[in-house]
């Protein structure tokens, strides 16, 4: 899945209890995503989780940011945040929502690695693909770079650095009314 936030975010409180799943359901219907991945809605959720820190105004959002140093691609880069000033990434981070989070975290961490390796190793030969008028450049990701991973509800304690207010319960419920609405062509159709 591939976006570049453009949203009006709704600030959300984050509480203790059961997170209202309505304020998402009203910043993301609109958005033109397919939720038809499990992924997606992880994703966009954190895209607006980060955006409460990194405002549209100073800085680019986007996901679903493919890399390769040839043909093939090797990875993607979930959640890529871009000082608009100095045109340098400022966070990458990798999303995961899964049941087992201990799992999810492995993953987080050999995708990472494998995407740094490959920085390292191939800079000149190292391309990005989006879908939108972003260009990357290996110049952009420097020492400053800050590299995080995100959960479900849930996961700081199995280690992610920070952690949604959603569970995957109330991610999942999100997907299928957002899914719903586009069916019935109540919301913004995928792209």
């Amino acid at each position: 899945m591939r976006f570049l936030i453009s949203l009006t975010v709704l600030f959300i409180s984050f509480t203790a209890s059961a997170a209202d799943i309505e304020p998402y359901f009203e910043a993301l219907k609109q958005s033109r995503v397919n939720y038809e991945p499990d992924g997606a809605i992880c994703e966009m959720v954190g895209l607006l989780q980060y955006a409460q820190d990194y405002p549209s105004s100073d800085y680019i959002l986007a996901s679903g940011i493919e890399y390769s140093t040839g043909e093939l691609t090797l990875g993607e880069l979930d959640i890529v945040i871009i000082d608009r000033n100095t045109a340098k990434v400022v966070l990458v981070s990798e999303v995961k929502c899964w049941k087992n989070q201990k799992q999810a975290l492995e993953k987080v961490k050999s995708q990472r690695q494998r995407f740094l390796y490959n920085l390292a190793k191939f800079p000149r030969k190292m391309n990005f693909e989006t879908f939108s008028d972003l260009r990357l450049r290996p110049d952009q990701f420097d020492s400053k770079t800050l590299y995080k991973s995100l959960s479900d509800f849930g996961g700081v304690r199995h280690g992610f650095d920070e952690e949604m207010e959603l569970t995957l319960s109330e991610l999942k419920q999100l997907r299928m009314k957002l899914l719903k609405c586009q069916q019935f062509e109540d919301c913004a159709q995928p792209e």
